[in-house]
């Protein structure tokens, strides 16, 4: 009954969109998220870019996130059809993430499709790779709802990365655009962002800002006990940086002892990155992207054994960063009190980032401005960059 649905759901969009689709294509770019409904960084910085570079150029930003349950998805449906309208008369549609009317609908050959995905990695399965898991779709929603359908273009960091992102988005690999999101322009590290951070907490010089960016699990929340009183207070203060859609857990006097701890949603994660010291992860593709700052990486990976059944793993810590992945709130903190292995972060580093990081929103806006006027601009092989980026 639900794949009847949903298949009836699809002609009904189909329908609608028939006499929208023959609305004239014009020199336009549409971006499209549900992730938020603000701009992402990448959302902003490329449409920033593209239309301070190419003022011609139409640029349309649309971000509408899908609420719970049916009136979320009834709230939804108009915003769907302001999609139908963008879509019809765009050149280029980005995306960040699965859009319905992009991925079920029949679109002009001359509207190009670029998939923006919104992490720079996959360190966890998702997609077609995730389907049948506890944490993934059904075969039967795939298919009717045409899931990772009508791409052109797919942004892609390497060609490790790439055989990933093909099996997840069941692509070809002639569909892989070998660039970075635009966000990584923002990713090298600024003194005056750690100073000016410390001096707002009041986190002193003598102590590590240890950054700790956690993966969503969805409803689940986020240990945090034994995490705190693994850190040896007299050198770090602990600064959590949660999902957008985790709550804030409450901690007592006694779960934080004498740890300084800070949770922050008013700044961006990458100026988190920028201005912290070392940094926590776990199955967060944040931590991929910030391995380009070289800074000290450790995966805490309490419930390994729990993700990897319900999620899958592309990346496996435990081999590709041994000396840095934890299970326990004690390996962590032996591992918080040793001399760090630098080179294992540099080949973690090489083998998921490949491309050339240098200029990432210009050159993905200019390939934009590429397919507009027909001129494509040459992309640079993943592989030859990977050799020239080094340690």
């Amino acid at each position: 009954m639900k794949r009847f649905l949903m298949k009836a759901f699809v002609l009904l969009l189909r329908l609608i969109y028939a006499p929208i689709r023959c609305r004239r294509v014009r020199d336009k770019v549409t971006i499209i998220s549900r992730q938020s409904d603000q701009p992402s960084v990448d959302i902003k910085m490329l449409s920033d870019y593209l239309q301070l570079r190419y003022p011609r150029i139409e640029c349309v930003v649309l971000c509408r996130f899908i609420g719970d349950g049916i009136a979320g998805k009834i709230r939804y449906a108009p915003h769907m059809i302001t999609q139908m309208r963008q879509i019809a008369s765009s050149r280029v549609v980005v995306l960040d993430g699965y859009c319905i009317t992009a991925c079920v609908l029949h679109h002009k050959p001359e509207t190009k499709i670029l998939q923006m995905w919104h992490a720079v990695a996959a360190v966890k399965k998702f997609g077609y790779q995730s389907i049948g898991r506890s944490a993934g779709r059904s075969a039967q929603v795939a298919e009717a709802m045409c899931m990772h359908r009508n791409y052109d273009y797919i942004l892609c960091p390497g060609p490790e990365m790439g055989r990933i992102f093909c099996e997840a988005f069941r692509a070809r690999p002639d569909q892989l655009l070998y660039m970075g999101l635009p966000r990584l322009d923002l990713i090298w590290n600024s003194a005056d962002t750690a100073s000016a951070i410390r001096s707002a907490y009041g986190i002193p010089q003598s102590r590590e800002m240890l950054l700790y960016l956690p993966t969503f699990r969805k409803g689940k929340p986020v240990r945090l006990k034994e995490l705190i009183r693994s850190i040896d207070p007299d050198r770090f203060t602990l600064v959590v940086r949660l999902h957008p859609l985790d709550s804030e857990p409450s901690l007592t006097d006694a779960d934080r002892g004498d740890l300084q701890v800070i949770f922050d949603r008013s700044r961006s994660t990458q100026e988190w990155i920028r201005a912290c010291d070392r940094m926590i992860t776990d199955y967060s593709a944040l931590g991929v992207e910030a391995t380009l700052t070289g800074k000290p990486l450790y995966f805490y990976l309490y419930d390994v054994s729990e993700y990897e059944q319900a999620v899958g793993l592309n990346i496996d810590p435990r081999a590709e960063m041994p000396h840095a992945a934890a299970i326990t709130g004690l390996q962590l903190s032996d591992l918080l009190a040793k001399p760090y292995d630098y080179d294992e972060l540099y080949r973690f580093r090489d083998k998921y980032i490949s491309i050339d990081t240098d200029a990432c929103t210009a050159r993905l806006g200019d390939f934009i401005y590429g397919i507009i006027k027909e001129v494509y601009p040459q992309v640079s092989d993943a592989s030859s960059d990977a050799e020239s980026q080094g340690s």
